[in-house]
């Protein structure tokens, strides 16, 4: 009892070795995963959430974190904090954030009236 207790756990132990090293059965035999790994744009890297603004004072909220006009953040210097949208420029490029999507989402109605 104990001997066949023993070939049984030694053959799961050998399965799970096994399977572990051939990776997910669905994936593509030629998959690697440095064919799928994309490196996140700068803006996708950075979260505009909030713009503070009271007397003559600006503030964002990017990344959870508070900065001001001139402030660094991620490689970029703040360079205005707008109504609704934050310009950061580095030497290369200018980026905006914006607390609001450009993608506007409309819903059509079809047979009578919007709702």
């Amino acid at each position: 009892m104990v001997k066949q207790a023993i070939t049984v756990i030694s053959g799961l132990a050998a399965l799970v070795a096994f399977t572990a090293g051939a990776g997910d059965p669905t994936r593509p035999h030629d998959w690697s995963a440095s064919q799928t790994v994309a490196t996140a744009t700068a803006e996708e890297q950075l979260q505009l959430t909030q713009i503070i603004a009271f007397a003559d004072k600006r503030y964002a909220m990017i990344n959870g974190q508070r900065y001001q006009l001139g402030s660094r953040v991620g490689g970029y210097r703040i360079v205005a904090i707008e109504n609704q949208r934050v310009r950061l420029q580095n030497a290369d490029q200018e980026l905006q954030l914006s607390l609001f999507s450009d993608d506007i989402k409309t819903r059509t109605v079809t047979g009578g009236e919007p709702q």
